[in-house]
């Protein structure tokens, strides 16, 4: 299967990963945007969980521009980031929620972490077809944050 040298707009080569952060946080920018105009703050409802994620500036991009920007898929996801977070959801086989790590996860004060997958599915191209790893930081007061996403390696 070839891959173009883009993708919607996407550097898919391997060594562009300066290109996607500056993508990122062009998508992130959009975002916070169009959800102050719809809600009037940065959350996006997550059926799933039922819960509302905040999308917060200087901690959901920070980790996401740094993760996402390696491949091409992640950087994808972050540009559907909207709908990522409203249709993730849980897998059958292992639990959704996890400890949060030591560093940033713990830095920011989040109790708990929800890992959450969505799968791109696309009948006429292929290589469209890859699940995403979103991570969302549950705070000490109930708030649910979104911390990153990225492809799953499979």
């Amino acid at each position: 299967m070839e891959i173009p040298e883009y993708v919607y707009g996407i550097p898919t080569e391997k060594g562009r990963s300066a290109e996607r952060r500056h993508l990122i946080g062009n998508y992130y920018e959009s975002l916070w945007k169009e959800l102050q105009r719809e809600n009037g703050s940065n959350w996006v409802f997550n059926h799933y969980l039922g819960v509302t994620v905040l999308v917060k500036k200087g901690e959901s991009d920070k980790k996401t521009i740094n993760r996402a920007s390696a491949d091409w898929r992640s950087t994808f996801a972050v540009k559907h980031l909207k709908e990522v977070i409203s249709l993730a959801r849980g897998r059958e086989d292992a639990s959704i929620y996890v400890e949060p790590k030591k560093g940033t996860q713990k830095k920011n004060g989040y109790k708990n972490m929800v890992l959450l997958y969505y799968t791109f599915e696309n009948q006429q191209i292929e290589y469209l077809n890859f699940t995403i790893k979103l991570t969302i930081g549950i705070k000490s007061d109930g708030g649910h944050v979104q911390y990153c996403v990225n492809k799953v390696e499979v």
